[in-house]
């Protein structure tokens, strides 16, 4: 498979589709002179179904989560418990990380099924959490940021199977 660079990369999530690029090991991720990046060091990942996405948000609170507003979006294939991804920001500042693990690799956020997280690592219930609980700042350079991700509905099939059978019973 093709290497993809950062600086193409970079050149590339400027534009609102998203942008397939390979994951990247724990080891350091590349960064341009004066730039910034996020290493996102993910957990929890259910399986290895579907892709892994990582969304950035600036620090204006409007944009948060608005549709068209995201300033980079990687997306890589999903690795069962843990994964890294090399997250390229625009510029070293403050940011908000949204990572999606889309199950079905339908590009949209299936509530019910999908697993979340953001940087800071909020709580989540039934609503998505304040944009002031989940910025953070990047300095230029390397910024890791470790993800726990969460599954609202939708557990694995084994616990899936187990209620079925206790509601049965």
């Amino acid at each position: 498979m093709k290497r993809i660079t950062l600086p193409f990369l970079l050149a590339l999530t400027m534009v609102s589709a998203p942008v397939l690029a390979e994951e990247k090991s724990s080891a350091d991720c590349e960064v341009p002179a004066g730039g910034a990046v996020v290493r996102a060091e993910i957990h929890n990942i259910r399986s290895a179904e579907g892709n892994l996405r990582a969304q950035i948000y600036s620090n204006d609170k409007a944009e948060f989560l608005k549709k068209g507003k995201k300033l980079v979006r990687i997306e890589v294939p999903a690795l069962e418990d843990d994964a890294s991804m090399c997250v390229p920001l625009p510029a070293p500042g403050r940011y908000a990380l949204v990572i999606l693990h889309d199950r079905n690799a339908n590009g949209k956020s299936d509530f019910f099924s999908e697993g979340f997280g953001f940087s800071n690592n909020p709580k989540l219930g039934l609503s998505a959490p304040d944009h002031e609980d989940v910025v953070f700042d990047a300095p230029p350079g390397e910024t890791l940021v470790s993800i726990d991700l969460q599954y609202m509905f939708g557990k694995d099939k084994e616990q899936t199977d187990k209620r079925r059978k206790l509601r049965r019973s």
